[in-house]
C-alpha cells in the first residue's frame, strides 16, 4: 500500500486531490495567470499604442456587420416581391418593407464604398 502512495504522490488513500502535485504547486494555474493579466490591464499596464488600433478594427467590423444586416433585409424584400408576383396577398407591413428596397440598396452601396 505504501508503495502505491510513493509512486503516485498526489494520491491519498485512493482519493485524488487536485493540485496536490508538487510541480503544480510551484506554478500558478492558467486561470490565475489569466486573472493576473486582467488585473494588470485594468490598472493601466497597457501601452496606448496597443489600444489605439482596436477601435479602428471595431468600426470596420461594425460596418461589415451593418452591410450583412442590410443585405439580409434586401433578400427578405426580394422574397416578398416574388411572393407578390405569385399572387400572394401581403400584409401592410410587408408592403412597407418592399418600399424600402431602394433605400437599402443605396445604404449598402454607401457603406461598401467607404
Amino acid at each position: 500500500s505504501s508503495g502505491i502512495n510513493a509512486e503516485y504522490g498526489n494520491v491519498n488513500r485512493g482519493v485524488y486531490k487536485p493540485g496536490s502535485d508538487a510541480a503544480a504547486a510551484m506554478q500558478p494555474s492558467k486561470n490565475a495567470l489569466r486573472n493576473q493579466k486582467k488585473r494588470e490591464n485594468r490598472q493601466g499596464g497597457g501601452e496606448p499604442e496597443k489600444t489605439a488600433p482596436a477601435p479602428v478594427q471595431t468600426s470596420v467590423d461594425e460596418r461589415e456587420k451593418k452591410v450583412r444586416n442590410l443585405k439580409k433585409k434586401l433578400h427578405q424584400v426580394q422574397k416578398l416581391k416574388e411572393q407578390q408576383k405569385e399572387g400572394k396577398e401581403l400584409e401592410k407591413n410587408q408592403l412597407e418593407k418592399i418600399k424600402t428596397e431602394a433605400d437599402l440598396i443605396a445604404e449598402i452601396q454607401k457603406l461598401e464604398v467607404s
